[in-house]
């Protein structure tokens, strides 16, 4: 099965690889041919030696072997030759797919740095604001998050951790501890603080009253009986 990185032969490296493997069953057929002409060559003059006839079965006949095995070399080194210049381009094509992916990686990489640190800089500006921090300490938080990015102190995560995780990392390096309904226009806060925001039933009970203030604190500032509690299993 083919995957979406694997070449076909109706694609141009998928031909070229195609090509390789035919140039170099070519290239051994060539020398199996020069390998004969050898053979016959060395049966020639031993039977010339020995005053004897020509071996009567004979592949090239009466050829001139000295002709047939310049013409097969010549052939084999221009095969080599070709099969080289091929394997050259299909290497040169993977290295272009390879630095293609690479930049693409790294733009990628670099886009979600740069969302990143624009999350986290919106938490050290809330955090300053509510806080009432100065300006030289939301400045310096600012300039410790960008040395942290900029050292890659989270390099090992920021291709493909969850952005909230990433944040509340990096939050908590800083000494931040965000209000995450800041960035509640943001999916991922949104989930984060589902995750995470743990569910009081008991208050939940109440919600459907339009009270306030619990089952004591109406809005008409008398007492109000909570909803009928769930039946007791005591009977």
């Amino acid at each position: 099965m083919f995957t979406e990185n694997t070449p076909t032969e109706a694609q141009p490296e998928g031909r070229a690889e195609r090509q390789l493997r035919l140039l170099r069953e070519l290239a051994e057929i060539g020398m199996d041919i020069a390998r004969a002409v050898r053979a016959e060559a060395l049966a020639r003059e031993d039977a010339a030696v020995e005053g004897a006839a020509a071996p009567a079965r004979s592949r090239f006949a009466g050829a001139d072997l000295g002709l047939v095995y310049s013409r097969v070399a010549r052939a084999v080194r221009q095969t080599l030759a070709l099969e080289t210049r091929v394997s050259d381009e299909i290497e040169t094509v993977r290295v272009e797919r390879e630095r293609r992916r690479q930049t693409a990686s790294e733009i990628a990489r670099h886009d979600r740095q740069i969302d990143i640190r624009g999350f986290v800089a919106e938490a050290i500006e809330a955090e300053g604001d509510s806080s009432d921090w100065s300006e030289t300490k939301v400045e310096r938080l600012l300039n410790d998050l960008d040395e942290r990015l900029e050292d890659g102190d989270y390099d090992d995560t920021l291709a493909d951790a969850p952005i909230a995780d990433l944040v509340a990392r990096i939050c908590f390096d800083l000494g931040l501890t965000p209000d995450w309904r800041i960035w509640n226009d943001q999916d991922w806060a949104i989930q984060y603080l589902k995750d995470h925001t743990p569910t009081d039933i008991g208050a939940e009970r109440w919600l459907h009253t339009g009270l306030e203030d619990g089952p004591d604190g109406g809005t008409d500032g008398g007492s109000a009986d909570p909803p009928d509690a769930p039946a007791s299993d005591s009977g």
